[in-house]
C-alpha cells in the first residue's frame, strides 16, 4: 500500500491509499469498516448526514445532554476525526447522500 504525505487545513496526515463509500438510503445505518491501521478518517458527504463512532448512528429527535449525541456532519464539510481504536463507524441521514470515509494513518 502507498503512503503518500498529504496537508489539509494545516494537518499533515500519511495518506492511505483506501477510501470507503455508501451511498444511503433516507433513515438507514450504514456501516463503515475501519482499516486496523487507520488513526485519522476524514468525512464528506453530498448532503447532511450523521455519524457515530461509538454505536449505530440515529437520526435526534430531541435533545441529548449525556454525551450520545452522533456528529452532524454538513454535507462537503472536510474536518478530520482521530479514530484510534474505532473498529466501524456508523452513518445515517434523513436524504440519500453518497458519503466517503478517506482513511489515514
Amino acid at each position: 500500500m502507498q503512503t503518500i504525505r498529504r496537508s489539509l487545513e494545516g494537518f499533515f496526515f500519511n495518506r492511505e491509499n483506501f477510501i470507503s463509500c455508501r451511498v444511503l438510503a433516507a433513515n438507514t445505518a450504514e456501516s463503515i469498516t475501519v482499516p486496523k491501521s487507520a488513526r485519522f478518517v476524514i468525512l464528506k458527504g453530498t448532503a447532511d448526514f450523521w455519524a457515530d463512532l461509538n454505536k449505530t448512528a440515529v437520526i435526534p429527535t430531541g435533545d441529548t445532554d449525556d454525551g450520545t449525541c452522533p456528529i452532524l456532519v454538513f454535507g462537503g464539510t472536510v474536518e478530520p476525526r482521530e479514530i484510534a481504536g474505532v473498529s466501524a463507524i456508523s452513518v445515517i441521514s434523513a436524504s440519500t447522500p453518497t458519503v466517503t470515509a478517506e482513511f489515514y494513518k
